[in-house]
């Protein structure tokens, strides 16, 4: 008959495990408050705000360049060539310089009078195309900011993202019809007669850096691994403790050697040593 306990394990008191922690959905990435702190994610922050200043500085520089001449036959006389060269920077602000070549043998007075008042030329003046340059200027100083100082990142990397590729398309449309993109009545200006002028150019090529930053800034903020980040975030309760033993040691609750079975000769006669001696 065996005396020993039940042939069962004790309960396991070990501590809990602790497995990894589970990978965050990209919606509580893109709205986390803050951001595990990153280099290059910074690098990527501050490179949308020089972009940002950038759009901004270029947009007073000349968009648009016109050049023109234009003949008037003069009864009795000859033929009068007029040559504008016009410049217009991204905000309307236009600089003109017109030459007049007048037939031999017209008088002096005749030329005074002819003179071409450039602010009185015809239209109400060119528009302010830059005006959008300028606003997705500033929607990349502020969704790079976020980003640099690790704050609503995801939020600011959407910003980023998407005044990027606002800028980019603005920009083409301009590049592709300059003269259209100011809107304003420019008189009698034939389009074939403007050109994108070089502060344009270099909007164009600006807005597509601002492009690739902003595809940066989405990507570290949906796969932050890819910029050298962490895959989930660290807080507690996540990840191995440095120091902590395992859930469950080696052999614990399982039975010690012979548990629970009989001693050897447990419930049997003892020897005979026969009787005792007087």
């Amino acid at each position: 008959m065996s005396y020993g306990p039940p042939n069962q394990p004790p309960p396991n008191f070990g501590p809990p495990s602790f497995g990894p922690a589970p990978k965050p959905s990209l919606q509580s990435r893109l709205l986390a408050p803050t951001a595990a702190p990153n280099k290059k994610t910074l690098m990527v922050g501050l490179g949308a705000v020089v972009v940002g200043v950038l759009l901004i500085v270029f947009s007073f520089l000349t968009w648009l360049s016109l050049s023109a001449t234009i003949s008037e036959p003069i009864p009795g006389a000859g033929e009068m060539k007029v040559n504008v060269e016009m410049s217009v920077t991204g905000v309307g602000v236009d600089s003109s310089d017109v030459d007049i070549s007048m037939p031999d043998g017209v008088p002096d007075g005749l030329i005074d009078e002819s003179q071409i008042d450039p602010d009185q030329s015809g239209g109400d003046g060119p528009g302010s195309p830059a005006i959008w340059t300028i606003v997705f200027g500033v929607l990349l100083i502020v969704g790079g900011a976020l980003i640099a100082v690790r704050r609503f990142p995801g939020i600011g990397a959407i910003i980023v993202a998407v005044a990027g590729l606002a800028t980019t398309i603005a920009t083409i449309v301009f590049v592709a019809d300059p003269l259209g993109a100011f809107g304003g009545d420019m008189g009698d200006v034939d389009s074939s007669d403007a050109s994108a002028g070089y502060g344009l150019w270099l909007t164009l090529v600006l807005s597509l850096i601002a492009l690739a930053v902003g595809a940066a800034a989405v990507l570290g903020t949906l796969f932050p691994e890819k910029l050298g980040g962490p895959k989930s975030p660290v807080g507690p309760g996540f990840g191995p403790h440095p120091g902590f033993g395992p859930a469950q040691p080696p052999n614990f609750g399982q039975q010690p050697p012979n548990y629970g079975q009989q001693p050897p000769n447990f419930g049997q006669q003892p020897p005979n040593f026969g009787p005792p001696r007087g």
